[in-house]
């Protein structure tokens, strides 16, 4: 079969998508710790979410059309703070919690600098966890609905099971039962796993009823996939920095336990290591080993050849 790239391609969102990713990787690795002196915690912060939001926007006009943009991006808004609240105030599902005063200004219990998080990342995993179900062609939409839906959950999953440590050590936020892996309870990584799917879900279903596309030829342009797959390994990267320059003291949790901030540190290192940097290698080899890029790949030559005997 012969391949195209699709009429949905944009060059000027491809290069403002790479600039974004360039500058958020020199913000992760060095920019952040170097404004620490004269930005506070919010602002920091602040920095971070804008460079995720404007991605996640870039990257998804790309990719999809703006109705479908905006079904997941107010799926993620409603679910994740939904959610969120209801742990504030009962428990479910992430455990007893509650956010600093430092994180600024809130929506109900939730800072509202949370919710991009769950919009720019939830994004980026998405479209890591098509590539690793080979679910990277438009017409393919309408296929392995909830499968990408599970996957996806596990993928933005890892992003709080290598973070959140950090994040209660650093007081982000406190949990009034802390759990055993490194204070944070168990009930926050099956309630990530519950609550990405509850958002994943519906968008991948309603993904597959909107699929318009009919032409079984068009493929999107690869260097989507490829800013996807390298924000979440720029992501990884620069967690691992933040470890390595994390300062050294003694945590006290609210159930008496007391850690080692190193401890910490070098634990989530190692995990971010062993999950989030291993699945981005293995969707960046499944990426150059689908079949249908191959294919386009082969074509393209095939054509340029036929050019230069002309």
């Amino acid at each position: 079969m012969v391949y195209v790239i699709s009429k949905r391609s944009n060059p000027r969102l491809l290069t403002v998508g790479w600039i974004t990713l360039i500058v958020y990787l020199v913000w992760s690795i060095g920019g952040q710790q170097l404004l620490a002196p004269v930005l506070n915690p919010f602002y920091r912060n602040l920095v971070e979410q804008v460079l995720l939001t404007l991605f996640f926007v870039v990257l998804a006009l790309g990719y999809y059309k703006v109705k479908e943009l905006g079904v997941f991006a107010l799926l993620c808004f409603v679910v994740s703070n939904l959610f969120e609240n209801t742990s504030v105030l009962f428990g479910f599902p992430f455990g007893y919690f509650e956010h600093s005063p430092a994180l600024g200004p809130r929506l109900f219990n939730i800072p509202w600098l949370a919710t991009p998080t769950y919009m720019a990342m939830g994004f980026v995993s998405w479209m890591v966890a098509k590539v690793l179900v080979h679910r990277t062609r438009f017409v393919q939409w309408n296929t392995l609905v909830w499968e990408t839906a599970i996957v996806a959950s596990f993928v933005f999953s890892m992003w709080d099971f290598c973070n959140d440590p950090v994040f209660h050590l650093n007081k982000a936020f406190a949990y009034r039962n802390p759990g055993p892996w490194f204070g944070v309870p168990v009930s926050n990584f099956m309630g990530w796993l519950l609550v990405t799917f509850c958002f994943y879900f519906p968008i991948s279903l309603f993904l597959s009823l909107r699929n318009l596309e009919k032409d079984y030829r068009l493929l999107p342009p690869k260097q989507y996939w490829h800013q996807a797959l390298l924000m979440y390994g720029a992501v990884a990267a620069g967690g691992i920095y933040r470890n390595s320059r994390g300062k050294s003291f003694v945590a006290t949790f609210a159930n008496g336990d007391q850690w080692q901030s190193e401890v910490i540190y070098t634990s989530m290192t190692l995990t971010c290591l062993f999950t989030m940097v291993f699945v981005f290698l293995l969707a960046v080899i499944q990426l150059n080993g689908i079949r249908e890029y191959s294919s386009w790949r082969r074509q393209k030559s095939s054509l340029l050849s036929i050019d230069q005997v002309m």
